[in-house]
């Protein structure tokens, strides 16, 4: 048999409820030359049993024998892939019909371009899209609609704000990823980031301007890795620093001056000096409003010489001394005050479900008794749930531009 030109691959992880609908979406499409790789993470549901019914002699399915998480799982389906192009999908999103034959046909007459994405909508459980009722999502629902930007604008957008590429709506070229490599499992949480960092690197990409993913965000994931907890929070600045660090330690003249060519003090004319234009660059890197420099510090440490030094002081008049204050400054990662927030939440959500759990036993109590008094009571607890999500977007508001940068579990 003949390679297929498409490999679609899916990595499911307890998602019994949604993945029929997610591999009727691939079988659906309109492009049909794809054959389509599953692997089942050893989900505790049903998940394995939904991909069983399916009997399309294109799905290659296989039942992992342990539990890997996502990212290794995402390198074994990778490893599988036969076709020309390589497609991710979620195991909970949905394609719409004709995102293949787009996708391919664009990437068909566009042999310079690397990856091809499509802008994507939220949709909740129900599979109803945020934007069409007044749903609150945790993120921001217009994240992945951007404009078309240069490998340099791209990675600058990246430096000064987040990823805001799909994942479950890219096709990558197979050859790209043989050359790029799988995804680095030091990242738990901002793989996908640090992919297609490394990807525009080298290569340029492409955003299809059309919803064409239904991208879903449930309210019910609190335990998985996108959860917005104190942990996954954290996990993910410290991924964030490390992934910016490589980003600019990788990025070669050309795309670093067209990137950042408003913040370099001198034109570069050798690598000292583009050492040290990055150093300066990272020097002036934010996250949640802090200036860390920490990031500027570690990549110093892993590119200075004598050579970088002469250049620091004698073309910046940047001493040791100079080094020596940053070094002595506060380094903070995250404002002092991230801790208190997250304490407070907490505490409070604490309080407010065991004030909810009180109000339900005390419902069930009086429904035996008095229906007018157990109504009254209902009404009590859904105030209470109200207020437990007011007081949480209220408090974690200074917190949301860690959360745009989350990756939902399988994706």
């Amino acid at each position: 048999m003949s390679k297929p030109k498409v490999s679609v691959v899916l990595a499911i992880y307890n998602h019994e409820k949604y993945v029929g609908k997610t591999i009727e979406s691939v079988i659906g499409q309109t492009y049909q030359d794809w054959e389509f790789i599953i692997i089942d993470d050893c989900s505790s549901d049903g998940s394995a049993d939904v991909v069983r019914k399916y009997q399309d002699e294109r799905i290659r399915f296989y039942p992992a024998k342990r539990n890997r998480g996502a990212v290794c799982t995402f390198n074994e389906l990778l490893k599988k892939a036969q076709g020309e192009y390589i497609a991710f999908i979620g195991s909970d999103d949905i394609w719409h019909s004709g995102k293949l034959q787009e996708q391919v046909d664009f990437l068909e007459q566009n042999e310079k371009t690397a990856v091809c994405f499509t802008w994507a909508e939220f949709i909740d459980e129900e599979d109803r899209p945020y934007s069409s009722f007044q749903k609150e999502c945790d993120c921001d629902i217009h994240i992945f609609m951007h404009e078309n930007r240069t490998q340099g604008q791209c990675l600058r957008y990246f430096f000064d704000n987040d990823n805001y590429f799909c994942h479950p709506s890219a096709v990558i070229r197979s050859d790209v990823v043989r050359e790029i490599g799988g995804f680095d499992p030091r990242f738990r949480q901002l793989h996908d980031y640090d992919y297609w960092m490394r990807v525009l690197q080298k290569y340029p990409v492409h955003i299809i301007q059309k919803t064409l993913v239904q991208y879903r965000r449930s309210s019910s994931e609190n335990a998985s890795i996108s959860a917005s907890n104190l942990r996954n929070v954290i996990r993910v600045l410290n991924e964030h620093q490390t992934i910016i660090v490589a980003m600019i330690k990788a990025m070669d003249r050309e795309i670093f001056c067209e990137a950042f060519q408003d913040l370099l003090r001198k034109e570069i004319r050798d690598e000292a000096q583009l050492i040290c234009e990055k150093y300066f660059v990272l020097l002036r890197w934010q996250k949640l409003g802090v200036n860390n420099r920490q990031a500027a510090v570690r990549f110093l440490d892993d590119c200075v010489d004598g050579r970088v030094l002469d250049c620091l002081d004698q073309e910046y008049q940047y001493s040791l001394n100079d080094y020596y204050k940053e070094t002595g400054e506060a380094w903070q990662l995250y404002p002092l005050d991230f801790y208190k927030d997250y304490q407070n939440l907490e505490s409070i959500n604490k309080n407010l479900e065991n004030a909810n759990r009180n109000l339900q036993k005390s419902t069930e109590e009086l429904q035996r008794v008095n229906k007018t008094q157990a109504r009254e009571i209902g009404r009590l607890a859904r105030e209470i749930q109200g207020m437990s999500r007011t007081l949480s977007w209220r408090i974690t508001k200074p917190l949301r531009e860690v959360k745009k940068l989350g990756v939902k579990k399988g994706k």
